[in-house]
């Protein structure tokens, strides 16, 4: 959905709040506080994709649950053998699978209203998306530079992303077009992305991802699965939607920590492994929020 408007208001004062702290702290508490964000809010937004789905097909039989969870699981092992054996397949599926997810996130209840075809609905939704990932990687050539090396063995030269977010940016405006995106709806998206572009330029790449992942992204699609699951959002559904996330969340926690210790991974291969685990973990993910139709 696109941000409620009192939503949108508190995380365009949060990023600018962000901005300061970037400044303030060194990578290291940058790094720190990023993971913290994203194994909280942002892990568990993803964490009732079981129970999304069995609201979904309404079928509650033990032998159906089996089947969604060990489906599930399945795909997250071959997401992370992608991963691991095609890094740069993994790699390439990974965003572009990550920028569908945001932007249909993002857009979706707002192109609902519109007669487009669903293809170019989903052109959008997924040009939205890799364009906020140009940005980020334009702002922090360097680090996503080392970063992509890590995982993939590929590099790129520093005119190649910017080059290549610049394309995006007048591919979307074509779209946004076609898809009759309003003048003033585009230009608010302009202003967002311009902050975000400030956040993204002023802080570590861990935190200003996750900044992203968390406050833009997570949080508004929490609000759009309570209204799905529960019909309200208040605390009695916030906590039931955070009871009904632990078990997966904790799972998630001590399947990371175990291939770090089983793989015996270095600190410096922290980060690739840890893009590896969201990579994961985000294929499932994406597949079943794709399923929904959210109001």
């Amino acid at each position: 959905m696109i941000l409620r408007e009192k939503y949108y208001q508190f995380t365009i004062l949060l990023t600018i709040s962000f901005v300061a702290v970037g400044l303030l702290l060194n990578n290291v508490l940058s790094d720190a506080l990023g993971l913290f964000l994203i194994f909280s809010a942002g892990l568990i937004h993803g964490a009732n994709d079981i129970r999304l789905l069995q609201k979904k097909y309404k079928n509650t039989q033990f032998r159906f649950f089996l089947t969604l969870i060990f489906t599930y699981i399945g795909v997250v092992v071959l997401g992370a053998i992608l991963f691991f054996y095609l890094p740069n397949f993994g790699l390439f599926f990974f965003v572009l699978f990550s920028g569908f997810h945001f932007g249909q996130q993002h857009w979706d209840s707002f192109l609902k209203q519109k007669s487009s075809s669903l293809l170019l609905k989903q052109l959008g939704y997924t040009l939205y998306g890799l364009l906020v990932f140009g940005i980020l990687f334009s702002s922090q050539i360097p680090a996503v530079d080392i970063l992509i090396e890590q995982l993939s063995g590929v590099r790129f030269d520093a005119e190649t992303y910017r080059i290549t977010t610049l394309v995006l940016a007048v591919v979307f405006s074509i779209l946004a077009f076609l898809l009759s995106v309003s003048t003033q709806m585009y230009l608010k998206e302009i202003l967002a992305l311009a902050l975000l572009a400030i956040l993204f330029s002023t802080t570590s790449l861990l935190l200003s991802f996750a900044v992203y992942f968390v406050f833009w992204h997570s949080i508004p699609s929490i609000q759009d699965q309570l209204m799905y699951l529960d019909g309200a959002i208040n605390l009695k559904t916030i906590k039931g939607y955070i009871r009904s996330s632990l078990v997966y969340w904790l799972l998630s926690l001590l399947g990371l920590i175990a291939a770090y210790f089983f793989f015996d991974v270095n600190a410096s291969y922290f980060i690739p492994l840890f893009f590896t685990f969201l990579a994961a973990i985000t294929f499932p993910h994406t597949v079943v929020i794709g399923m929904l139709d959210f109001d």
